[in-house]
């Protein structure tokens, strides 16, 4: 469902997916895949998982609301930073160009996606396909459980080989968690996004403030899943015993003020950003959403500054 602002209280968005099943407009169900990232031989060398945090504000990164993710940058001896999601507000604060400019390493002006009303295509090549071009057999995945993310990318990767390139549309966070624990051994992506909703679905219905109890339980939720997909699959050893130099990445896409985001307040253009580097590399630099894109790009493809 393609909204401008995804701010619509549940009890109308459940009213409203009753409706939508009924009339046969939209399919009822949220599992659906493009592609499938098949077994690999070994483990890439380099590894690379944007984990993006839907609606997560900057001040909610806190040894109270986000304890593992607060003590996994201090265990590897970085801080979390924050960016400017509106490219110093020129663009709007919605998920649809938050992600897109992440996963194209492009503004909307360029992607064409400029709110969550734009069904696309998307104007440029992602990530996913850059990456086939500069490594042939390279593998990659997208889970999400967000259907207009879905329907953008997995429009853009219909042209590379189904077998090394996936998209996952899951039903919910717990689902898209399931999905990484079940495929991430044996695929070994190179280059791996795994959105999680939660966060967002929690400000859109009660409010976008660490201080808001739905919101904060969302936040803490969100938290211990990426704990245990840390441990289980980011952290852990591939199938094979070996270990590959993985870059991991946390962002957002946009906070927001009260129920609702898509404009330029302080609360809603910044958000927080990690990345944390394998033992022995560089701190990799980046400065606004672009820079995640290109970064992965850099570094799984070898194409990274050592200065």
């Amino acid at each position: 469902m393609l909204f401008n602002t995804r701010s619509f209280t549940l009890c109308s968005g459940l009213k409203l997916l009753v409706v939508l099943c009924a009339t046969s407009l939209f399919g009822c169900s949220r599992s659906d895949e493009a592609g499938q990232c098949n077994a690999a031989p070994q483990a890439p060398l380099r590894q690379v998982v944007i984990i993006g945090i839907d609606g997560l504000r900057a001040d909610a990164v806190s040894p109270a609301l986000t304890p593992f993710l607060f003590q996994l940058a201090e265990s590897h001896g970085v801080a979390w930073g924050k960016v400017d999601v509106s490219n110093g507000r020129t663009q709007q604060t919605y998920s649809a160009p938050g992600w897109i400019s992440v996963l194209t390493a492009s503004w909307a002006s360029a992607h064409g996606i400029v709110d969550n009303n734009s069904k696309g295509p998307v104007k440029v090549e992602t990530v996913f396909e850059r990456l086939h071009d500069a490594k042939a057999d390279s593998r990659s995945v997208l889970m999400t459980s967000w259907r207009p993310l879905y329907d953008l990318v997995q429009g853009r990767l219909r042209a590379l080989p189904q077998i090394h390139h996936a998209a996952y549309l899951r039903q919910d966070d717990a689902a898209v968690e399931q999905e990484v624990l079940t495929t991430w051994r044996a695929c070994q992506p190179d280059l791996a996004f795994i959105h999680l909703d939660a966060v967002d679905d929690a400000g859109h219905d009660a409010a976008f403030d660490p201080s808001d109890p739905r919101y904060a339980g969302a936040v803490r939720e969100t938290d211990s899943r990426i704990r245990r997909l840390w441990e289980k699959a980011f952290g852990a050893p591939s199938a094979d015993g070996a270990t590959p130099q993985r870059l991991v990445i946390f962002a957002s896409d946009h906070g927001g003020v009260g129920n609702r985001h898509g404009r330029y307040s302080d609360a809603e253009r910044w958000a927080p950003l990690l990345a944390i580097s394998p033992p022995g590399y560089p701190a990799v630099n980046i400065g606004s959403l672009v820079d995640i894109g290109q970064a992965s790009l850099d570094f799984v493809t070898e194409k990274r500054d050592t200065h």
